[in-house]
């Protein structure tokens, strides 16, 4: 593929260092580190007397068919990269930036392209991505940009063209679908959990027309929803539905005790996980529906007020979530090797995924409402979001779990997902 000479990416992107040592959950901790072919090469010409030897030590060659990019891989010192030292990259420390691996050179930054254009974000599992993305109050704005790349190497790249041809989804109009996704989580007239529900109802239509091979009526109903929106057609369809926060519990509880249960998990989540279970009193003997009570006790007391004041958090993450994903139709053309974005094979499964993770999100907040009560500040909630995304959003068997939680309890279109997550 030719690089790019053209970015799209969130203005914050360019707000982002790394801060190295003084990272709180460091991104060398809990996760396999993959080397390119490239750079795996580079290291068996190392001539560095000390790190020489030792990397290549440390080095063992990934499965045939793995790919280029994940060529080799460092062999961990217990869950972490072998050569952190004090917080630090002792490759990147001696040697430069041109000897980490790619993987490692361009986290947290996520590239896809539409159309020849490089899309930028921030993967928001980095703290310090999480804090520039997150604590900003105004609307997320996005800018374009044209000429010389900035970026020293591209990561890992998924592609999307709107001149697809025979699809099952409707490439055509990615721009105009995801352009009207923004604007619905955007839209700061309306409580976020409306928002939701519009954009989760516009998923299913989607996802209705794409199966029935009816993709040239999909521009109509993107302007159905754009028009519709600003009326009363939605708040009369929302008038008798109320929150089912014991509905909404079971399906979040189980998901955190199956991955809390699955594999490593970093100590800074299981820190939150603790004061979680503790600021909703859950034990081995709570039962649902006193668990749901206390859940919308702390709601009404402690999270609705603070959500008052920092709705825009969970705006910009999923915002963010929709820009990194090309959400909802995902890219046509990915690399063969795992992925930590999930793409899914349907419009309806990636909302769903997506609202199972804002899901889980408010719930962990609440419940770190009933353990900090009014003493919850943005600090807590964009540690929250970080290690939620570090623990879930990069464990490769989340997606497909979350999908079979919710298809165990009944859960089959993204509009009812969305309203049983309602505030």
């Amino acid at each position: 593929m030719p690089t790019p000479d053209k970015w799209l990416q969130p203005r914050s992107y360019h707000a982002f260092s790394c801060i190295g040592a003084e990272c709180e959950d460091t991104c060398c901790t809990g996760w396999i580190v993959n080397l390119d072919k490239p750079t795996y090469e580079a290291y068996q010409r190392c001539e560095d007397p000390e790190l020489g030897p030792r990397i290549r030590q440390l080095v063992t060659i990934n499965a045939a068919g793995a790919g280029d990019r994940n060529h080799a891989r460092f062999t961990l010192s217990g869950h972490s990269c072998p050569f952190l030292s004090e917080g630090l990259c002792a490759i990147q420390k001696k040697l430069g930036e041109p000897y980490l691996p790619v993987m490692c050179a361009t986290y947290p930054r996520v590239m896809n392209v539409v159309d020849g254009v490089l899309q930028r974000s921030l993967d928001l599992s980095c703290p310090e991505a999480a804090r520039v993305v997150l604590l900003d109050p105004n609307l997320m704005e996005f800018d374009g940009e044209e000429g010389r790349r900035h970026d020293p190497r591209l990561g890992r790249l998924a592609v999307l063209s709107t001149a697809a041809g025979d699809s099952a989804k409707p490439y055509q109009a990615f721009r105009e679908i995801r352009g009207l996704a923004i604007w619905l989580l955007q839209y700061r007239a309306w409580p976020l959990w409306k928002r939701l529900v519009i954009l989760a109802s516009l998923c299913d239509r989607l996802q209705e027309s794409a199966a029935a091979g009816q993709l040239t009526k999909v521009p109509g109903i993107v302007e159905w929803y754009r028009e519709t929106a600003r009326g009363d057609f939605f708040d009369r369809m929302l008038a008798n539905h109320e929150p089912q926060p014991a509905a909404q519990l079971e399906i979040v509880l189980e998901l955190l005790v199956g991955r809390i249960g699955a594999d490593f998990i970093a100590p800074r989540f299981l820190g939150l996980y603790r004061e979680f279970s503790q600021g909703l009193e859950w034990t081995s003997e709570s039962g649902m529906d006193g668990l749901g009570r206390r859940y919308a006790a702390i709601f009404a007391a402690h999270y609705a007020p603070f959500l008052s004041r920092h709705e825009y958090m969970l705006e910009h993450y999923l915002v963010s979530y929709v820009h990194r994903t090309l959400f909802p139709l995902g890219p046509q053309e990915t690399h063969p090797e795992p992925s930590v974005h999930y793409h899914a094979d349907s419009i309806r499964d990636q909302c769903l995924v997506m609202l199972v993770c804002y899901a889980m999100i408010q719930t962990i907040l609440v419940g770190l409402c009933g353990f900090h009560q009014a003493e919850l500040t943005p600090g807590h909630a964009v540690k929250a979001i970080q290690s939620f995304s570090k623990a879930f959003e990069h464990h490769l068997p989340f997606p497909a779990r979350a999908l079979q939680v919710l298809a165990d309890k009944g859960v089959k279109t993204c509009t009812s997902l969305a309203l049983l997550v309602r505030n």
